[in-house]
């Protein structure tokens, strides 16, 4: 039928620039797969599902009121008989899968402004909009990497790179050696002068020794190109050792001619750097046996839904699966999310971060999505899982880390995600119904001038904790510790030196410590496993025995000022002396270390200045130990030599974060404290409660702070779930969650690889590296 909306319609097709959501509904993970297909909007090109028990594209269409949608639905062509072998995987690639050779596609037009009546197609006013929508990109992938290779750019130091001549004794005959041993891989061949290292040691011994930095470090001739990658294309790995980091030379075939290299005659022998990154993660394709080879279970159902990997985001996987399996989070998003779909005034789902929470609780906690599949011999085999993409394009916009494709950091991660549930709560109900009100809990900080023996107690907001890992070297591999030592570790006294007392009036010694105010009813602990080997962060392999059973918290509560104690004059700063008269220089060698382990820049000076340029592993323990601090990425400057906060404010910011719910003057204020960064004002805004008189007890009471649950003071604690790291490096390896459904008698535990989840019988968390804890109650 040719309806009035039809005829009537203006329509614009989509740009190149323009998200196209044509492979899944934006509010639920109905599919272009499914029997009722996708309906995608041709007015603003969302995507809804246009049936089952949702049906989010009429929702959408009466709430916008863009009427026409085109349907699509992707059904499977039968197998083609062939006895022809897939071909091995040899290149570092994924290729875009068009799916033309896979899949028949069916589409329609229809209108719900005439309940949803199928429209007559080759409309000239329609037609070109929806050929648009046909061969556009799907948003989830408009913004992905179409390869598993960091993006490696050229530097002024290639660009510029002159006075290349051969070295002494330089011919081709030399080019399969190390001029300094006899390694005869990973060799790297300077393009000043020719002469050829073996590459860096690599922790357990392999690699090389070292003689291609080696040649750097003597000659300062910067730029290498590795031997055995060269491709007749005229590619290679380059590596540039001023930047300390893979570069591309544009001029690679200008720069090996000096040497008599032709590159059109070159066979590439051994793996690049990104195909050795690929090979590390392939190896995490886990068989899901047990110890004595028995398989494990393959599960699926309601709440034990896996998440398809999205290329490097297992660490985004694992939090999540741990981070939904607390009840507060599944009761917040999972049965009202029909409700918020209903009431939401944000017309792009997709864009909305509390429509993709709902989203994404929907997806793990229906059931809808979890089934197991039938493999080639007729037996049980893993799910295929749901793939969180509009979540992680939500969550991670505009993130200068998690918006890559790269791997990242676990825990780092949770951080995060805490902040994005802060910020889209803030527009409902003040925020009263967050459900990170869970991780909240406060500390007591204790400070003792050992001149005076005055002390002074501070009580601070917190969400979770850091907790050092002992490290006791055994004749083969490292000593196990127990929860305990580590628990005991992090709350134990340390002195400060140089503490400028008030009561004193000059430098003396103070210990410090810090313990439990309140308890929150879900505790998230990170372990720390890193340290500095040679300036390169390098996983301990300690196995931290924690209990399965009930653990008891209350030796590491604190009391708060005691009899006989008598409190120092409060003061708004007790830094040591030394540091109050004067700033610190900081090392830039040090901070640069840092930064090549992936800390963003205000951390690693913030951490080197705050521990008096001590080395880099002093201060990696600075930034692991105050992960939580609502300042950590505000730069000393702006914190301690600002004097005049700018006299106006961005007008935008201000509006920006008024819409958040926070005061338009509380905001004005922040804006002006953080010298006009919205960024450092929101974390403030986060951090800091919204009265000022709460504010200032916060900083000076004694007493523990009002935390979200009335049982805050018990002090047992089960564990429920923690995040596993498995691989050798900081830099690689994979994540994978477990978690404990049930309590008592009728708990089981669950493993989550990313699409995969198996009955876990033995649950082992000795290796975690974060772990969620749940208060008994």
């Amino acid at each position: 039928m040719t309806c009035e909306h039809a005829l009537a319609a203006r329509l614009t097709p989509p740009s190149s620039s323009t998200p196209v959501y044509k492979e899944e509904c934006t509010q639920c993970f109905d599919s272009q797969d499914m029997a009722e297909g996708v309906d995608v909007c041709l007015s603003c090109f969302n995507g809804g599902c246009p049936g089952g028990p949702y049906n989010h594209a009429h929702q959408h269409s009466m709430k916008s009121g863009h009427y026409l949608t085109l349907n699509i639905r992707r059904s499977a062509k039968a197998p083609a008989d062939s006895d022809e072998r897939p071909a091995k995987l040899t290149k570092l690639e994924i290729c875009e899968d068009t799916g033309a050779d896979d899949y028949e596609y069916h589409t329609f037009v229809r209108c719900w402004g005439c309940s949803g009546a199928r429209i007559e197609s080759g409309l000239e006013n329609i037609e070109p909009t929806v050929q648009a929508v046909i061969h556009a990109v799907e948003a989830s992938k408009g913004h992905e990497i179409k390869a598993w290779a960091e993006e490696v750019t050229a530097c002024q130091h290639v660009n510029d790179l002159s006075g290349q001549v051969p070295r002494d004794g330089f011919s081709l005959d030399t080019l399969h050696q190390c001029s300094a041993c006899d390694k005869r891989e990973n060799l790297w061949l300077c393009l000043t002068c020719g002469n050829v290292g073996c590459g860096r040691r690599q922790y357990d011994g392999s690699g090389g020794n070292n003689h291609g930095i080696s040649h750097y470090e003597a000659t300062g001739h910067c730029v290498s190109v590795k031997l055995g990658t060269i491709t007749p294309e005229g590619t290679a790995d380059a590596y540039c050792y001023t930047c300390d980091d893979n570069k591309m030379d544009p001029h690679l075939a200008a720069h090996l001619r000096v040497f008599g290299i032709n590159v059109a005659a070159q066979q590439k022998t051994e793996k690049s750097i990104a195909e050795l990154q690929l090979d590390q993660n392939l190896k995490f394709d886990f068989s899901m046996t047990t110890a004595d080879g028995a398989k494990l279970e393959p599960v699926a159902g309601p709440g034990l839904t896996g998440l398809k990997n999205l290329g490097n985001s297992c660490y985004m996987a694992s939090v999540l699966q741990c981070v939904f399996g607390i009840d507060r989070f599944r009761d917040r998003y999972f049965p009202t999310a029909a409700d918020h779909f209903a009431m939401c005034t944000q017309l792009n789902p997709a864009q909305c971060m509390l429509c993709q929470l709902h989203k994404l609780a929907n997806g793990l906690w229906s059931g809808r999505y979890a089934a197991l599949e039938t493999n080639s011999e007729g037996g049980v085999a893993h799910q295929a899982g749901i793939a969180p993409s509009t979540f992680k394009a939500a969550v991670a916009k505009d993130h200068y880390e998690f918006s890559t494709m790269r791997q990242q950091d676990a825990f780092e991660f949770l951080l995060h995600l805490e902040k994005q549930v802060d910020v889209a709560e803030r527009s409902v109900n003040s925020g009263n119904s967050n459900p990170n009100k869970v991780f909240d809990f406060t500390t007591e900080e204790r400070l003792q001038c050992l001149g005076c023996q005055k002390v002074r107690y501070k009580v601070q907001p917190a969400r979770s904790v850091s907790l050092p890992v002992i490290k006791r070297p055994l004749d083969a591999g490292l000593a196990p510790v127990s929860l305990a030592e580590c628990l005991e570790l992090m709350t134990a006294e340390e002195t400060i030196d140089g503490y400028q007392c008030p009561e004193c009036e000059r430098p003396t010694q103070a210990v410090k410590s810090t313990r439990f105010a309140s308890f929150p009813k879900v505790l998230a602990v990170q372990a720390r496993r890193f340290e500095l080997v040679n300036w390169v962060p390098e996983k301990l392999d300690i196995s931290v025995q924690v209990p399965l059973g009930e653990v008891s918290l209350e030796a590491y509560r604190g009391r708060g000022i005691q009899p006989g104690e008598e409190p120092l004059a409060e003061t708004d700063d007790g830094a040591p002396a030394v540091a109050a008269q004067q700033p610190v220089v900081v090392d830039e060698e040090v901070v640069a270390q840092l930064e090549s382990m992936g800390f963003p820049r205000v951390r690693c000076v913030k951490a080197v200045s705050k521990t008096g340029n001590c080395g880099a592993e002093a201060a990696m323990t600075w930034i692991f130990e105050h992960m939580d601090d609502p300042d950590i990425d505000v730069p000393e400057t702006a914190s301690t030599t600002q004097t005049e906060p700018p006299a106006d404010v961005n007008l935008a910011a201000v509006e920006q974060l008024a819409a958040m719910g926070f005061a338009r003057d509380r905001v004005e204020r922040e804006l002006r404290s953080s010298g006009g960064d919205a960024e450092r004002a929101l974390d403030r805004l986060l951090s800091i409660p919204d009265d000022d008189e709460a504010e200032a007890a916060l900083g000076n009471s004694t007493e523990p702070v009002a935390v979200d649950d009335s049982q805050s003071g018990n002090s047992a604690f089960e564990l429920t779930g923690y995040v596993s790291h498995k691989g050798s490096s900081v830099h690689c390896g994979h994540y994978i969650a477990s978690v404990r459904h049930g309590s008592g008698a009728d708990s089981k535990w669950f493993m989550f690889n990313d699409s995969k989840v198996v009955v876990q019988e033995m649950p082992q968390p000795e290796q975690a590296y974060v772990y969620f804890f749940t208060r008994v109650d």
